[in-house]
């Protein structure tokens, strides 16, 4: 998640709310979370395979730049924040209701898990979008064991990881929540992983009289992930949608309706998937969830860049082993997290979101 956000950001401009056009500049904000970018973007860009899953705890920082376009004779303050991430494995939680992700079985590893937002200005860590420096806090787990994962963590250090995460969630004000339709499918976990940490979450909200309406005061970006894969897109648009998508000059993009239309119809077909939508609707403000087609790597497109209904899968199986087929082009990877820190501090500020 960490090389794709810097790629997209390298990329284009993410969509901002109100119509503004903002250039973003994404790096790496110390030693640790540099090395780590490294070594996850040559992964991606000069072997094409995808990370392994993370073995152990990391805490990893990215500086956001936004350099809003002027649409008038005075130019905007730009836009700056920072995101703390705690890449946690998803081993300590597996088993018990939270972690997961898929980089095997033939899909890629968008994963399934949970982002962590920002805290509010107020509480001197938070995103700003008013040109001010500010600090925000990420938290995210979305790997799974793969065949030369090491034996799991002891009880103590699993309860110790699950409490580190609670506390955390609690004192969020933005969570990202990574949804998998592909294991969704196989597997129909998303709940498991995402119910029983958020259950807690609410509870110790609600015995601090920080429940508003009943429901939790953050705000909730729900990524649907792996975009580019056929089984995903090919059920979310049919044959006239895709035409008109391969009709568009540009990149290949997919706005908000398409995620919350494809939920829908996952919920259809899933149990677990219903549970999870209802679970969303009953703990969060309606007015404060937000819906993203995500894809990590994009779609492929021809040579002449064009997005073709016929061939657009971008991971291919190369000995048992899933490769990235084409450019890596990070679909929707940026604007989870811009919109949630735009929403945070606008709810900071009072002002509409």
């Amino acid at each position: 998640m960490m090389a794709v956000i810097q790629l997209a950001a390298m990329q284009h401009a993410a969509r901002q709310p109100r119509g503004r056009s903002v250039q973003w500049t994404v790096s790496n904000g110390d030693t640790t979370t540099e090395v780590a970018y490294e070594e996850l973007k040559a992964t991606l860009l000069q072997t094409h395979t995808f990370p392994k899953s993370t073995q152990a705890t990391t805490k990893l920082r990215l500086d956001f730049q936004g350099r809003v376009r002027p649409s008038g004779p005075r130019s905007p303050r730009p836009i700056n924040f920072s995101l703390d991430f705690l890449d946690v494995p998803g081993r300590f939680f597996r088993d018990t209701g939270a972690g997961g992700g898929d980089a095997r079985n033939g899909t890629h590893g968008d994963g399934i898990g949970i982002g962590f937002g920002d805290r509010l200005p107020a509480a001197g860590r938070g995103g700003r979008g008013d040109g001010d420096d500010g600090d925000g806090d990420d938290l995210r787990f979305d790997d799974d064991p793969g065949p030369d994962t090491p034996a799991g963590p002891s009880p103590g250090a699993r309860l110790a990881a699950q409490a580190e995460l609670i506390d955390y969630l609690v004192s969020c004000d933005g969570i990202v929540l990574l949804v998998d339709p592909i294991r969704e499918r196989e597997d129909r976990d998303n709940l498991a992983y995402f119910d029983a940490m958020i259950n807690r979450v609410f509870r110790r909200v609600h015995a601090a009289g920080g429940t508003q309406g009943g429901a939790l005061p953050h705000h909730l970006s729900v990524c649907i992930t792996k975009f580019d894969d056929p089984r995903v897109l090919g059920v979310a648009l049919d044959a006239a949608q895709l035409a008109e998508l391969a009709a568009r000059p540009g990149p290949p993009r997919l706005d908000d309706k398409v995620a919350s239309r494809y939920l829908e119809q996952l919920c259809a077909s899933s149990p677990s998937a219903a549970y999870l939508r209802g679970t969303i609707d009953g703990l969060f403000q309606k007015d404060r969830v937000r819906y993203y087609a995500t894809s990590s790597i994009g779609f492929h497109v021809g040579q002449d860049g064009r997005f073709s209904p016929a061939d657009y899968a971008n991971v291919v199986m190369t000995g048992g082993q899933a490769r990235v087929r084409g450019m890596v082009r990070p679909m929707n990877v940026l604007e989870p997290i811009v919109s949630l820190v735009t929403r945070i501090t606008q709810t900071a500020s009072g002002s509409a979101p």
